[in-house]
């Protein structure tokens, strides 16, 4: 999201819509401060101050209110001057981190915890007059992993609907159907059906549809009732 600064004066708070916006989605800049003073590696912090991204609690803040009124020339002092200065404090403080000028500068945050010692709290790129925050490495990486699940958990669904495969079998082709269609041997309406040649193989059928395969070894091609076929055959023998 893209904001443009109406306001470049100095101690000006950005307030309202980018205060409630997430710092890593936010894009600012402010045309109007760089047509006016330019933007250099001197005044670039000053410029980084009036976004969002600033802290006014930090040292860089405490050093600009004590020295506005007093220094005259405080917004002309060079920058290795500040970093002096926030070497004698501790606390959160802004320094310029990489420079590639004439458009590209990387703001660092971070604690001092004494004049050689300090932690980084989050980086801050400018490139041209748009200012951003750099993005945790958390948040990448939680952003990848969750895309690669949810492209394994597709695919997998996919693989399913395949036709399962096996050297000794070749293919296998499930059928799909429904139970409630199939009646149960024992059920009543099984025991209505007149044992006929048609209707055995049709149970036969249905009942092998419903365990999903075709096994039609067990049913003679003679087209006679099994039973009958069997008493036959035990007599003959």
């Amino acid at each position: 999201m893209d904001f443009v600064a109406l306001n470049f004066l100095p101690n000006i708070q950005c307030t309202g819509v980018m205060s409630l916006e997430n710092l890593d989605e936010l894009q600012w800049r402010s045309p109007e401060w760089v047509n006016t003073f330019g933007l250099r590696t001197d005044n670039v912090l000053e410029y980084f101050s009036q976004s969002p991204f600033f802290d006014r609690t930090s040292n860089n803040q405490v050093l600009k209110m004590q020295n506005q009124f007093t220094d005259t020339n405080y917004y002309n002092k060079p920058y290795d001057q500040l970093l002096q200065d926030l070497r004698k404090m501790k606390g959160v403080e802004f320094v310029i981190a990489m420079v590639r000028e004439p458009d590209f500068w990387i703001i660092r945050k971070q604690n001092r915890l004494s004049e050689n010692e300090t932690v980084t709290i989050s980086d801050y790129y400018i490139i041209g007059s748009s200012v951003y925050m750099a993005p945790i490495t958390h948040s990448i990486l939680s952003s990848r992993f969750l895309a690669s699940v949810l492209s394994l958990r597709n695919a997998s669904s996919q693989l399913q609907d395949l036709p399962a495969f096996s050297p000794s079998n070749g293919h296998q082709y499930l059928l799909q159907t429904s139970d409630s269609s199939v009646p149960h041997p024992y059920t009543d309406s099984a025991a209505q059906i007149p044992d006929t040649s048609a209707n055995a193989f049709s149970n036969l059928l249905n009942l092998s549809l419903q365990n999903n395969a075709i096994e039609l070894d067990s049913m003679p091609s003679t087209g006679i009732n099994e039973a009958s076929w069997r008493m036959e055959k035990t007599e003959s023998t």
